[in-house]
């Protein structure tokens, strides 16, 4: 079993600076949109997280992102310009989402509004490991349960950094959590069910592979990384696409679920099956214009969400959005589910039932009852955020909170 170890560096600094405008990124919601799910609310557009062995704390301005280390592991750097790189790679700060919208906007005019209501919303680029087993306990999920079983996961695992704002715990290693020998009891007792199995199976083929197994994944093809990721217990399409995108550099990685299959139907199908007027609506490029609309036309097909459909709402944005159609698709995801929210936002009409229609007994109601889609992973789990930004207010639920995760 693994000793947590415990420092006690509190350290009261000063702010420094990542010079990012708001334009570029929101901490709320970035961090707490179900990409990451350890970046815990300190203060006032305060966001503190034990990661790459320190305790970060970051603050969101009216023009900028600041950070500090409230403490480190003995073992971890005490430079500030040092932290400041790992911050600035891990927020991707060397993309310009201003330019990316500016590019999708020549695709979807539609995306200038878009810009404006899902400011700053970027993709992160996580811990490969922690990335990893925090969606494999997606699978049926709510983001506030998942947040709670990676907490416990990291307090029994992780090493724990005393603090000015509390004791946080660092994400383990997977030679941390391999120390124990009853992986599978232990996952179990944290309250992981039927996944303790996949964690003590893809802990144990980690140990066997080499160490830059999951980082040599970064230089493989979108599909060889992906067979690679299904290879390991726990993870399907959408883990492994999550992964893709969130870890291993694969921009244009799409996690699809209902909500990306109902953004692809509402926003796009008609545009592109329908009259000259829509068609004109959106610009494509000449040597793609073919390909989407037949794209459109087969998804079009589909009236509720299944397997080939997302299939095809996945490669209908691949192809709309390329190379960076993972990014595109947080925006998307996220203007959905605020809309989906909204109790201003119109209602579809639907028929009322017959008046006359005699109720049926409770046999024959259960008899006659139509089957469902399950439930989606991720279900939204509303949790109050504070807003002091101007914008709509936003559920606690995901970008990246797929179903079938």
């Amino acid at each position: 079993m693994t000793i947590t170890t415990e420092t006690d560096n509190r350290i009261s600094v000063v702010w420094q600076d990542l010079e990012v405008a708001p334009a570029e990124l929101r901490l709320d919601p970035t961090l707490i949109c179900g990409q990451a799910f350890r970046w815990k609310c300190t203060g006032p557009n305060e966001w503190t997280c034990a990661i790459f062995g320190h305790v970060v704390d970051l603050k969101q301005t009216s023009t900028s992102v600041l950070f500090r280390s409230l403490g480190r592991l003995p073992t971890a750097s005490e430079s500030d310009d040092e932290l400041r790189l790992l911050l600035c790679d891990y927020l991707q700060l060397h993309i310009s989402l201003q330019a990316l919208c500016e590019q999708w906007i020549k695709v979807d005019p539609e995306f200038k509004k878009l810009a404006q209501t899902q400011i700053g919303v970027r993709i992160l680029r996580q811990p490969i490991v922690e990335n990893l087993f925090t969606f494999i306990a997606s699978s049926n999920n709510n983001i506030r349960r998942i947040t709670m079983l990676v907490d416990k996961l990291c307090g029994k695992y992780g090493q724990k950094i005393e603090t000015e704002k509390g004791a946080f715990f660092t994400f383990p290693s997977i030679q941390m959590i391999a120390r124990d020998s009853a992986v599978e009891q232990t996952m179990k007792e944290l309250g992981f069910g039927y996944r303790a199995r996949y964690y003590a199976k893809t802990v144990e083929r980690l140990v066997q592979l080499d160490d830059t197994y999951l980082e040599n994944l970064r230089h493989a093809s979108v599909e060889v990384a992906r067979e690679e990721l299904m290879k390991l217990s726990g993870v399907g399409p959408k883990v492994a696409d999550c992964v893709l995108l969130m870890s291993l550099d694969k921009a244009d990685a799409v996690p699809v679920d209902t909500h990306i299959w109902q953004v692809a139907q509402k926003r796009y199908v008609g545009r592109l099956t329908g009259s000259k007027s829509e068609l004109a609506s959106m610009p494509l490029p000449s040597d793609k214009q073919e390909q989407i609309r037949e794209l459109a036309q087969k998804l079009s097909a589909f009236k509720s969400p299944s397997t080939k459909a997302y299939e095809l709402a996945q490669a209908l944005i691949v192809t709309l959005f390329s190379p960076y159609a993972g990014w595109a698709q947080g925006l998307l995801f996220s203007d959905d589910l605020v809309d989906s929210l909204d109790p201003t936002a119109a209602k579809p009409i639907t028929k009322s039932r017959p008046i006359s229609k005699p109720k049926p007994t409770p046999a024959k109601r259960k008899a006659e009852e139509p089957q469902t889609i399950p439930k989606q992973e991720h279900e939204t789990a509303a949790e109050p955020t504070a807003k002091r930004t101007g914008l709509r207010p936003r559920p606690a639920s995901s970008v990246f909170t797929k179903s079938g995760l």
